[in-house]
């Protein structure tokens, strides 16, 4: 089934109740952006599929564990690991933060990148491209935070966050996503958008809900225009509580199995245990019967033999 064709002003219409939606759950606060160019990129890779809390706590490790950057950019893979092991993908934060500060280092000569300030989209898309280490999400979240551009950077939770809400069709690309993603917000509301999404992606309580692997979306497609009611219903019964629930219900039925069964067998096993101590008792009073019997019996004489 195709979706239907929704138009600017309605996306941006149902993008409004949803974020008024996500802000009653969720801090509108901004974080603060206020780093140069060069570390606002290595947040970036910090960033990519957490919270921006975790990513502001991994670059700070990173600047405080090693003296400097040139320190980190002739680091190895394994020794730069340990920072990002909170994160996740340690492995391949760790190859682009590194590749990025050669490339810049090769570049320029030092770890300065604040001319890309002054440059329009273009040619800061044109200079960051030629970093292939960076992902579609790092090169567009420093285009939004540096140049301010109208974009709404998408890193992989925030795709299937947002094909789950019907802010994107479920054949979206990574590639794709974030330049896809403004046309339903105003860029004025992009950085609000982006912080909201980012929030609702990497919730833990609805990390199984976005999980699009185990739980795909219907095949007759998601309907943008439902988005607000359905975002209702999944903060008031998420996926996780309702698996909670179910393992407290087969818990509470095994446990009253358990409970019919111990008393059921408890009744016959004294049963037997008592019909086997009065068997015993029978059996040995008999054996004692016989064997007093025995010898009441007396022995012919020798006498009587002659």
């Amino acid at each position: 089934m195709v979706a239907k064709k929704i138009s600017t002003s309605d996306k941006q219409a149902i993008c409004k109740k949803l974020m008024t939606l996500l802000k009653k759950r969720y801090s509108a606060a901004l974080p603060k952006y206020d780093r140069p160019v060069l570390e606002t990129i290595l947040h970036g890779i910090c960033l990519e599929n957490t919270t921006n809390e975790l990513a502001d706590q991994v670059l700070e490790d990173l600047l405080d564990g090693f003296h400097d950057l040139n320190e980190i950019r002739v680091s190895t893979i394994s020794e730069l690991e340990p920072v990002f092991a909170s994160v996740g993908d340690a492995e391949w934060r760790s190859y682009r933060i590194r590749s990025v500060l050669q490339y810049v280092f090769d570049k320029e000569f030092c770890f300065d990148l604040e001319g890309m300030r002054k440059k329009t989209l273009e040619q800061a898309q044109k200079q960051l491209t030629r970093m292939k280490a960076l992902t579609p999400f790092v090169l567009n979240h420093t285009l939004q935070v540096v140049l301010g551009s109208h974009l709404v950077p998408a890193d992989e939770k925030i795709l299937n966050a947002s094909k789950w809400l019907g802010l994107l069709p479920a054949d979206e690309s990574i590639e794709t996503a974030s330049d896809s993603l403004k046309s339903t917000a105003r860029k004025s509301d992009a950085p609000l958008l982006s912080h909201l999404l980012r929030c609702l992606a990497t919730d833990e309580e609805l990390q199984a809900d976005f999980n699009l692997d185990k739980n795909p979306l219907p095949e007759e497609g998601v309907d943008l225009m439902d988005a607000p009611s359905r975002l209702e219903d999944l903060f008031a019964n998420p996926l996780s509580k309702q698996k909670k629930k179910t393992v407290k219900k087969k818990k509470a039925a095994v446990k009253g199995k358990k409970a019919v069964t111990k008393v059921k067998k408890k009744v016959p096993a004294k049963k037997t245990k008592s019909v086997k101590k009065a068997v015993k008792k029978t059996a040995a009073k008999t054996s004692a019967t016989k064997k007093t019997t025995k010898k009441k019996v007396p022995k012919k004489s020798s006498s009587t033999k002659k």
